[in-house]
């Protein structure tokens, strides 16, 4: 498994919990998977979000919980653990983000108890540093999807690096998470960017196409006819009628026995190698 495939950096991670357990105590967490989530980053809890752990407790600032400081790498729990060899797993992406839309969005996945994984841009997560680290207490995966969207099959090495590089640690910076997988703009690649991103690229099998229609029945309708058992599903959380596209989906796909998972869950088990596309669980590109 590569370096940066499913690995946290310690002491930014360390530094998010505190920050995300107190903005946690200030907005509690709706019941069900965003309210365990939340809880899952404080200390003393029955079913710590923290795997490995050295169980020393780290001094926090006043008025802060401290948290437990990691013996190796860190890995999130949210929910129980799925296991996609036995379930109908589906992994809900959305691309451009964060927007002015997400949080309706947030609210929506915190409804159903549904997972996702955001391909945050590195120049909208500036904006919106506190969706990201909402993202984070509610159980949800950060992925790269550059910082300014450019076609990365048209940049120089040079250029690809800096975009890989300047979102990430944006993304880091505003998290505490390091994104340990990358969409490339437009779903664009070639060996050049593959040697030059050191994660797993992760493009999509299902594409709802909800930036051209931008109708919330079309993107239900496309998703439920395309989506396989291990699909990608492919989303843009910058419109606001894919938002309002959500509940009916997801509540579609549990109808039909899928389970919703990260990108991260979905390829538990599997290879999932850096340098290397994937459009489903069971397909690389």
């Amino acid at each position: 498994m590569p370096s940066l495939s499913r690995r946290f950096a310690v002491l930014p991670a360390l530094a998010s919990a505190l920050l995300l357990a107190s903005c946690a105590a200030q907005a509690p967490a709706k019941d069900g998977f965003a309210k365990q989530a939340a809880q899952k980053l404080l200390p003393g809890q029955q079913s710590p979000r923290i795997s490995g752990s050295t169980g020393v407790l780290a001094q926090a600032a006043p008025n802060v919980p401290a948290v437990v400081a990691p013996a190796g790498p860190l890995r999130l729990h949210p929910r129980p653990e799925v296991d996609c060899d036995q379930a109908k797993c589906v992994a809900l992406t959305f691309d451009d983000g964060p927007s002015r839309h997400t949080e309706r969005l947030l609210d929506h996945l915190a409804a159903a108890d549904t997972p996702a994984t955001f391909y945050l841009l590195g120049q909208n997560a500036q904006k919106y540093p506190q969706t990201l680290r909402r993202m984070v207490v509610e159980g949800h995966q950060l992925g790269s999807h550059t910082h300014d969207h450019k076609a990365l099959t048209s940049l120089s090495s040079s250029q690809i690096t800096h975009e890989i590089d300047t979102a990430a640690a944006i993304i880091k910076d505003l998290s505490g998470i390091y994104p340990n997988t990358v969409r490339p703009p437009y779903g664009a690649h070639n060996t050049q960017v593959d040697a030059l991103i050191d994660a797993p690229l992760v493009l999509w099998d299902v594409d709802t196409l909800d930036w051209k229609h931008r109708d919330p029945a079309k993107v239900a309708s496309i998703a439920m006819q395309e989506v396989r058992d291990g699909s990608i599903i492919l989303m843009h959380d910058i419109h606001e009628s894919t938002v309002k596209a959500v509940p009916e989906l997801v509540k579609q796909l549990k109808r039909q026995g899928y389970t919703p998972v990260t990108v991260d869950e979905l390829f538990d088990g599997q290879d999932f190698n850096s340098s290397t596309a994937y459009t489903s669980r069971n397909q690389i590109r």
